[in-house]
């Protein structure tokens, strides 16, 4: 299991890894986050009007901008790899990410769930990244520099904004139900890369 600071994260790294060594399943694990990039970009889009913080605003745009670049990146590179993206329909529990982002109103909670968000799939990457090729892992790179950044950009808005212990456990809670539904989808999506 792949831990990060009381985060499930990743149960079955092992045979995550196992599974993702063919090219043609790890191009399934980037249609898979295609869509999710996208879904993410559209329903974080929708939420910058209620992003009162200009700070948090800019950072929100950053985030949902490269969330769409790292979209086509990681399509093109699944089409290349025999895959069609654009094909892809996430498990019942997929869907349930969305709809959970797509229930919070406030901005706070919002970025708590990116960060639980983000956490996790930091982690996929790190998997993604050892058993890709060279050219998979080029992409994985980039990707996995912008996540670090938008990390630091959320990092930084809970060091100032979840000052109070209530505040504190709040977004411990919300990365931890971003994480543990994440954790369960893993399990879900190894048997489609599998397939």
């Amino acid at each position: 299991m792949v831990k990060v600071a009381n985060l499930l994260t990743i149960r079955n790294p092992e045979k995550l890894r196992e599974v993702l060594s063919d090219p043609k399943r790890l191009a399934r694990a980037f249609s898979r986050h295609t869509y999710g990039m996208l879904a993410w970009v559209d329903l974080f889009g929708g939420k910058l009007k209620s992003i009162k913080n200009l700070e948090m605003k800019i950072a929100a745009t950053r985030i949902i901008a490269d969330n769409a670049k790292h979209a086509k990146l990681l399509s093109d590179r699944a089409k290349e790899l025999g895959e069609s993206p654009e094909t892809y329909k996430p498990p019942e529990i997929g869907q349930r990410i969305y709809d959970i982002l797509e229930s919070y109103n406030d901005p706070f909670d919002e970025f708590a769930y990116a960060w639980g968000s983000l956490l996790h799939f930091s982690s996929l990457l790190e998997i993604y990244h050892s058993v890709a090729d060279s050219k998979s892992r080029g992409v994985i790179e980039e990707v996995q520099k912008d996540v670090k950044e938008h990390l630091k950009m959320l990092e930084k808005y809970f060091e100032v904004n979840a000052m109070t212990s209530e505040r504190k456990e709040r977004a411990d809670e919300i990365k931890m139900i971003a994480d543990k539904i994440y954790t369960d989808r893993e399990d879900v999506e190894l048997n489609f890369y599998a397939a």
